[in-house]
C-alpha cells in the first residue's frame, strides 16, 4: 500500500500510464490531496475495501483496465468499476469522478446518475478533461471532501430528508437537522456540552415542520412566530385555548396516539431547554436536568431521532390529504384577534 500522509486529502486513483502520474500528483499536492495511483480496478478494488476509511474521493481514468490483464475499455471497466463502488459504498459516500483525455461518447454512457449526489452542479459534462479540467477537479474534490460528512447523513437518513423536500419544508429545518445528526455519527465533530446546546436547533426543526404543515393548510397560519403548543393541540384534536376562550376550534385528532405523546414531549422540552433556567416553580430546567445525567447528550439525540419519526408521519399524513382546502377544514379559528399575540407564542 502507498505511504499514507495525513495531512494531505486521501485520493483514490485508477491511472495505468506511467508518464502522467507525477506531474499530476505533484499538482495535486498544492490543492492538499494525495492522489494514490493503482493501474487497474481489480488493485484500487482491494485499496477501497482494505482501507475504506481512509479514501475521501475516488478519481477514475476511463481508459484503464478492469483487470491486469485486460484490454483498454473504457465501457467494461467503468460499469464495472462503478457498481463495485455502489456495492462497497453502500453505508457512506465516496465521491468520485471521472478524468479521461478521451472523448465525450467514449463515456457519458456508462457514466451513472450517483454523481449527482455530490456533483449536480458540474453541469460542463458527466466527466472531468485531462486537457482543460484537471485543477478544477482538484478544487471541487477539496470542496466536496469538507463537506463529506453530511453526504455520510444526508445518504443515511436519505428518507428524511426526502420527506423534507417532499413536504416543502424549509432549507432552514433541513439543515438545523442535519447538524443535530452529524454529531450522533460523527461525535468529535463536537463537545457534548457545546452539542447539548443545540437545542435550537431542534426547536428550528419543529418550527419549520409546523410552518410547512400551515402552508398545506393543516394548521393556521401562524405568522411570524409559530405557537408551538397550540400546533400541537390542533394536530392532537385538542382545541387552541387562552383561559377559558376558545380561540382555535380543532374539530378531528389527525396524529395517532404515539405521535401525539411525542409531540406533547417536544413541545415541552424543547422550548425550556432553549433559554436560560426559569426560577418559576414548576419549570423544566435544563441545568438542573443535565447536572443530573452527567451532562449525557442522550437527550437531545432521542429527540432529534422523534423529530425524524415526525417528519416520516407528516410526509405520509400529506400523501394522503394533499388538498390543503380539505385540510383547513379540520380547524376552525373563533377569535382572530388573539393569533400572532406575543404572549400566545412558543418561547
Amino acid at each position: 500500500m502507498k505511504k499514507f500522509n495525513y495531512n494531505y486529502i486521501q485520493v483514490l486513483w485508477v491511472e495505468d500510464d506511467p508518464d502522467v502520474i507525477f506531474p499530476y500528483t505533484a499538482n495535486a499536492a498544492k490543492y492538499g490531496l494525495q492522489l494514490v495511483p493503482f493501474p487497474c480496478w481489480d488493485d484500487a478494488r482491494k485499496a477501497l475495501m482494505d482501507e475504506f476509511d481512509r479514501w475521501s474521493a475516488i478519481i477514475l481514468d476511463a481508459k484503464c483496465k478492469y483487470h491486469r490483464d485486460s484490454e483498454d475499455n473504457p465501457v467494461r471497466f467503468l460499469g464495472e468499476a462503478l457498481k463495485d463502488i455502489s456495492v462497497i459504498c453502500k453505508d457512506r459516500v465516496i465521491p468520485w469522478y471521472i478524468l479521461t483525455g478521451g472523448a465525450e461518447t467514449e463515456v457519458s454512457d456508462s457514466i451513472n446518475d450517483d454523481r449527482l449526489k455530490w456533483d449536480a452542479d458540474w453541469k460542463e459534462k458527466k466527466f472531468y478533461s485531462k486537457n482543460t479540467d484537471t485543477d478544477i477537479l482538484y478544487r471541487r474534490i477539496r470542496v466536496h471532501a469538507n463537506k463529506s460528512q453530511r453526504l455520510q447523513i444526508q445518504e443515511i437518513y436519505r428518507n428524511v430528508f426526502d420527506a423534507i423536500e417532499e413536504c416543502g419544508v424549509d432549507d432552514k429545518g433541513y439543515n438545523s437537522l442535519e447538524d443535530l445528526l452529524l454529531p450522533i455519527h460523527f461525535p468529535e465533530a463536537i463537545k457534548d456540552e457545546d452539542y447539548n446546546d443545540k437545542f435550537v436547533k431542534a426547536r428550528d426543526v419543529l418550527e419549520y415542520i409546523f410552518r410547512s404543515m400551515s402552508s398545506h393548510g393543516i394548521l393556521p397560519e401562524w405568522g411570524k412566530q409559530v405557537n408551538l403548543k397550540w400546533s400541537s393541540c390542533l394536530l392532537s384534536g385538542m382545541n387552541a385555548t387562552r383561559g377559558d376562550c376558545i380561540v382555535i376550534e380543532s374539530k378531528k385528532q389527525i396524529i395517532s396516539p404515539v405521535v401525539k405523546r411525542l409531540m406533547r414531549e417536544l413541545v415541552d422540552i424543547i422550548p425550556a431547554f432553549c433559554h436560560s433556567d426559569n426560577e418559576e416553580e414548576g419549570e423544566i430546567k435544563k441545568s438542573e436536568y443535565l447536572c443530573s445525567v452527567d451532562y449525557s447528550t442522550a437527550l437531545l439525540k432521542s429527540i432529534t431521532f422523534q423529530l425524524c419519526d415526525l417528519i416520516l408521519w407528516y410526509k405520509n399524513y400529506l400523501t394522503q390529504h394533499p388538498n390543503p382546502n380539505e385540510n383547513k377544514k379540520e380547524w376552525e379559528i373563533k377569535e382572530p384577534q388573539y393569533l400572532n399575540n406575543s404572549k400566545n407564542s412558543s418561547k
